[in-house]
């Protein structure tokens, strides 16, 4: 049985067994990765739906640590004076499905330090210029704010009419146009002035991820069945041919004709 599938040791089909080999491996990679993409947002869903007290920042935002990567998505308080001078615009934003800005402001916390507080979202008015919004309250304050991480540099920062217009909430891009440390992540209020929209709740797909994940699993299930299937046609390829060279019917036909 075996000498009549000695083919599959030539280069050729070596060569697309390994191929074979490598698509499986990629495919269960895909799906591995999938599938920790999927734990990963079920998770963030979960800690958005049972976070219903906010805890003071110094807990969940300590000065001169890093994020708390457990901390994402929680809800946190944080008191200071805000700082109206230094009020950033984020443009080509959506919320609900409309497009606006976002207005983001300093937040000085009485140890010096200062947490970004995105006081919510503004309609565009399609005339390409930031509507007018609500300024923030004089005086301490104490905002409710969930937590964000920072968002990745791209496109750049510029000064328009006394505020500085951003894309991204990048502390990489903004940081140097402020004279103060931030807070290892930024907040947005979960209770917007009047005139401003509370940025819409965070929810992640994590049901496509895993979607996702059996599919890639599928993939790789079927390249050896592939690969039995090229083999056994190979295999029946050769037997017709050698049957027409001996003027005598292939094995498969003489035990059709057996029967």
């Amino acid at each position: 049985m075996l000498q009549r599938y000695r083919f599959v040791f030539t280069l050729r089909w070596l060569l697309l067994t390994l191929a074979g080999v490598v698509v499986m491996v990629v495919c269960a990679l895909l799906s591995q990765w999938q599938w920790g993409r999927a734990v990963e947002r079920a998770a963030a869903n979960e800690v958005i739906e049972t976070s219903t007290e906010s805890a003071p920042i110094d807990d969940t935002l300590p000065a001169a640590e890093g994020l708390d990567p457990d901390r994402r998505w929680t809800l946190v308080e944080a008191t200071g004076v805000y700082d109206a001078d230094q009020e950033v615009v984020l443009r080509a934003q959506t919320n609900d499905s409309l497009n606006g800005f976002e207005i983001v402001t300093p937040l000085v916390l009485e140890d010096g330090t200062a947490v970004l507080v995105d006081r919510g979202f503004v309609p565009s008015e399609n005339t390409g210029a930031v509507p007018d919004y609500p300024a923030p309250p004089a005086g301490e304050v104490t905002v409710t704010g969930r937590v964000y991480e920072y968002e990745e540099a791209s496109g750049g920062v510029t000064e328009v009419d006394g505020h500085l217009e951003s894309r991204r909430l990048s502390i990489d891009m903004l940081g140097s146009y402020f004279d103060y440390e931030f807070r290892s992540a930024w907040i947005a209020d979960v209770e917007p002035a009047e005139g401003l929209t509370e940025l819409e709740t965070p929810s992640f797909k994590d049901w496509q991820n895993y979607s996702y994940a059996v599919q890639w699993a599928l993939f790789a299930a079927l390249v050896p069945f592939g690969w039995t299937t090229l083999v056994r046609r190979e295999r029946k390829d050769l037997d017709e041919a050698a049957a027409e060279d001996s003027g005598t019917a292939a094995p498969e036909a003489e035990a059709a004709d057996s029967r």
